[in-house]
């Protein structure tokens, strides 16, 4: 057991969430830290106030925190790999959505820069992990045990982190199932790093495509919610198609195998997926049991959602996503879906425009910080001040009370900011 990671929780009062049974405080107890004998029974929903760290000239709380590492990146010194991945779930893979956590088991990925460019480092002093800001100590952080999950393969001999990974504590992820054909057509979202790895690839004439069995993504699922890690929460995500109808029979394939090997009321599936021309079809998915449904926006703006996701715009259009979050709200109630936004592509009166009309017709805003390493960010702006991040928590904080929203989680993710603020509503509400 790595010494600076998070002790394991006890299962046996840590049933799975499910948007009909949120009122159980217990059900979001964020995991207790390595020998912290005091953690919180209550649901971290509490008016104890946020954690602050210095920061340069600034004090920032944990969520600030959290943002401008996400924003700014941070560079790995080659010591905190040498100490701690033998035991910690921690990886030099970009791809393994590494994460750790900080004073108020806030999980944060840790989005790695390749040049010391940033002023953010992770680096070991006096053997612990350590967060710096200019070569000047922030915080220490913890890390997740080392799973065994990594190891293992399908039958069908593909490592199970080339499919799926462990997000924050205990998401299991499944973030590319299929390739973006917008992509490898040229027209990635412009923001979106699957997509634009995706069209590097195909331009330097090195894209195969890949297709993973549905028993493969079962076995996967089964191995992570019985034996290692133990996950509570299931997201499924693939590149957008050309045929949004076959996309849904394929998710229902999916769906249906990880029924018969696990039963999907242990790990509630959450699926992100392109809305198919006949909106109907959508129930194809909920009759095979899927818990929600995002169809990602990304952006309100009618005029910024047609320059940075092209693709979208031409394949498949803003209206028809909206319209899809409408008909499953009306026809399934309210937190059956749900809209990403990468919040800070656009005006802040904009972003919460949109999020006010999604929650008053009972759809969940999902906002994500706009992370712009590791894209071309030519076009695009420069992610706004933590002011902007402020207004955004607050006025999406009050949203969640006011209309009775729900976010499925535990201790929360590690790159979206929606979970953190659900956690943290009554709070950051005011």
């Amino acid at each position: 057991m790595c010494e600076h990671a998070l002790s394991p929780p006890d299962r046996g009062v840590l049933p799975i969430l499910d948007v009909l049974q949120y009122n159980n405080p217990k059900l979001h107890r964020p995991y207790p830290m390595a020998n912290d004998t005091n953690s919180c029974d209550c649901s971290c929903n509490c008016a104890d106030p946020l954690p602050l760290f210095q920061v340069g000239n600034e004090q920032l709380d944990s969520l600030d925190l959290k943002v401008a590492l996400l924003t700014q990146g941070i560079y790995v010194h080659d010591a905190v790999y040498q100490k701690f991945d033998k035991t910690c779930r921690l990886s030099q893979n970009l791809y393994s959505c590494n994460t750790m956590f900080i004073a108020d088991r806030l999980p944060i990925y840790i989005a790695r820069t390749e040049t010391a460019a940033s002023p953010f480092h992770l680096a070991v002093r006096n053997d612990k992990p350590v967060v710096l800001y200019n070569d000047e100590f922030v915080t220490e952080v913890e890390f997740a045990p080392k799973p065994d999950f990594y190891s293992h393969k399908t039958s069908a001999g593909n490592l199970y982190g080339q499919l799926a990974i462990i997000q924050g504590w205990d998401i299991l992820s499944f973030p590319y199932l299929w390739p973006c054909g917008i992509a490898v057509g040229g027209h990635p979202c412009r923001f979106c790093h699957c997509g634009n790895a995706t069209l590097q690839a195909v331009g330097a004439k090195q894209w195969n495509g890949f297709e993973y069995r549905p028993e493969e993504i079962a076995e996967i699922v089964q191995y992570a919610v019985e034996a290692d890690p133990k996950v509570q929460l299931l997201q499924l995500t693939a590149g957008s198609t050309f045929d949004a109808d076959a996309e849904i029979d394929r998710y229902v394939t999916i769906l249906q195998a990880i029924d018969k090997a696990v039963g999907l009321d242990r790990c509630p599936p959450f699926i992100f997926l392109t809305p198919p021309k006949d909106i109907r079809l959508l129930d194809k998915l909920f009759d095979a049991g899927v818990g929600k449904i995002a169809c990602d926006l990304d952006v309100w703006s009618e005029t910024l959602f047609d320059a940075y996701c092209p693709g979208k715009t031409k394949q498949t259009s803003r209206q028809r996503h909206l319209d899809a979050l409408l008909y499953v709200a009306d026809k399934y109630g309210p937190n059956r879906a749900c809209s990403v936004f990468v919040a800070g592509l656009e005006p802040i009166d904009s972003l919460l425009a949109g999020f006010t009309y999604l929650a008053e017709h009972g759809i969940v805003p999902l906002p994500s910080p706009w992370m712009p390493y590791g894209v071309s960010a030519h076009g695009l702006p420069d992610p706004p001040g933590l002011d902007y991040y402020r207004t955004m928590r607050r006025e999406t904080a009050k949203l969640y009370i006011e209309h009775n929203l729900v976010i499925s989680c535990t201790v929360g993710s590690s790159v979206c900011l929606s979970s953190d603020i659900w956690l943290r509503r009554t709070l950051l509400a005011g």
